[in-house]
């Protein structure tokens, strides 16, 4: 998990009840599914297409969406930013609120998923790269680790 993800549990509404079944609870395209976005920005790509209207957009704050999604404001910045530059939502400006109004885009101005993790490194900031860099190297290190360990079992069952 990224270090600058909160691991929270949203709290369910107090008043929640089951979904009717005359409807499936969700459809996710399989152009969507094999596009090759992480689970946070899953997740906020389901919040904003839920609370979208065709009027006014999802224009929820980015403190709610952290809240409501489990994690912290600053990756729900960094995931709207990479949504956003790989044109799967837009975003505008509100001429009422201080927030902004996020809307899905068609499929036909979604950059190719080759391009995401691209997309991700120039959204990041640089305390968040170094981060990221310092994990990479961790599981590298892990990695060799277990690779060294497996080996040392292969010789010691060849003896």
């Amino acid at each position: 998990m990224p270090k600058n993800a909160r691991r929270q549990n949203p709290k369910p509404k107090e008043n929640w009840k089951n979904p009717p079944d005359d409807k499936k609870s969700i459809f996710v395209r399989s152009e969507l599914d094999d596009y090759g976005l992480n689970i946070y920005e899953f997740r906020i790509l389901a919040h904003v297409a839920r609370r979208e209207s065709p009027k006014r957009g999802c224009d929820e704050s980015q403190e709610n969406m952290a809240r409501l999604c489990g994690m912290s404001q600053r990756m729900v910045l960094e995931v709207l930013k990479v949504l956003c530059e790989a044109g799967i939502l837009r975003k505008e400006k509100s001429s009422i609120r201080r927030t902004n109004i996020y809307r899905l885009n068609p499929g036909s101005e979604w950059k190719h998923p080759r391009e995401l993790e691209n997309i991700r490194q120039k959204g990041k900031s640089p305390k968040t790269q170094k981060l990221q860099e310092k994990d990479e190297q961790i599981n590298e290190t892990e990695a060799i680790e277990v690779e060294v360990i497996s080996k040392k079992n292969v010789l010691a069952e060849e003896e």
